[in-house]
């Protein structure tokens, strides 16, 4: 999931705050207990305290409805030859974009790679601070986490800047892009186009529609795109032209994780969207 600017944030309502969990996946939980050595009695109060503190910072449904649990990049079906592509190449570069705990780069870390070849970078510092206190790992993680705007690109410099020239080899960026209207999503992956190395990939997870197109968003009078594979081959088209480019796109579409009933972020065309973005040239 990841943190945005200001027109995402919506006001707290029961629609995205679930009640307090009493057991938690055993995905996360396996990940607390071995991982940040948390006691396995505390780990679901350990969860909801942090819940509560990352949704007083960022009232995002996301946090609200506990998706940040889900380790997304572990559902993902290249995570195996991500992960052994890290371990095996320690040249190999790894960027998580909208990082928000980041919870899917400990998952990395904690399946043998290398904590040195990540990153992660949101524009919610509060967020990443509390990544610390959530896996306890502050002391012995040594990924760089970092703020920037993934909008604004290289006119706000540094570190943006820096990720330019460096680049990445692998960039996970989940529940970002299918928060805003396309013309914004097109200028946000136009600029993260330029931080992809030749043959490198973005994967990730967002809200997709067998429908695609704008859809009301979370702030009155806004709206997001969702986007099918077609679609989202379309727009990476158009950042391919505009940055020099080319990007291959492929993914599905499914309900996994989809809400049952209808609510203010999801409707019945709603679907689950897993996608790969290859750069060709």
């Amino acid at each position: 999931m990841a943190a945005t600017h200001a027109i995402s944030k919506p006001t707290r309502h029961n629609q995205w705050y679930d009640e307090d969990l009493t057991e938690v996946n055993p995905q996360i939980r396996s990940l607390l207990e071995t991982y940040s050595k948390v006691p396995p009695e505390r780990v679901v109060p350990h969860v909801n305290a942090i819940r509560e503190r990352g949704f007083a910072a960022n009232p995002y449904p996301c946090i609200g409805h506990y998706r940040f649990l889900t380790l997304t990049l572990l559902t993902h079906p290249l995570y195996d030859t991500i992960r052994k592509r890290l371990i095996e190449d320690p040249s190999t570069r790894y960027l998580d974009l909208g990082c928000c705990f980041g919870q899917d780069l400990r998952e990395l870390v904690s399946e043998g790679v290398p904590s040195e070849q990540l990153t992660g970078l949101d524009i919610e510092a509060p967020l990443m601070e509390l990544g610390y206190e959530f896996f306890l790992d502050r002391e012995t993680l040594k990924s760089k986490f970092l703020v920037a705007d993934i909008f604004k690109g290289a006119e706000q410099g540094e570190p943006w800047t820096s990720l330019e020239k460096e680049k990445a080899d692998i960039i996970h960026c989940s529940a970002f892009f299918h928060l805003f209207p396309l013309p914004d999503q097109i200028r946000a992956a136009k600029n993260v186009a330029r931080l992809v190395r030749p043959n490198g990939i973005i994967v990730g997870r967002q809200s997709g529609s067998v429908k695609p197109g704008e859809v009301p968003a979370i702030a009155e009078g806004s709206t997001s795109f969702r986007h099918d594979i077609s679609s989202l081959q379309s727009m990476w088209d158009e950042v391919g032209r505009a940055t020099d480019t080319e990007w291959k796109v492929s993914g599905t579409l499914d309900t996994v994780g989809m809400i049952a009933k209808k609510n203010a972020v999801e409707d019945e065309n709603s679907r689950r969207l897993l996608f790969t973005i290859t750069r060709v040239r």
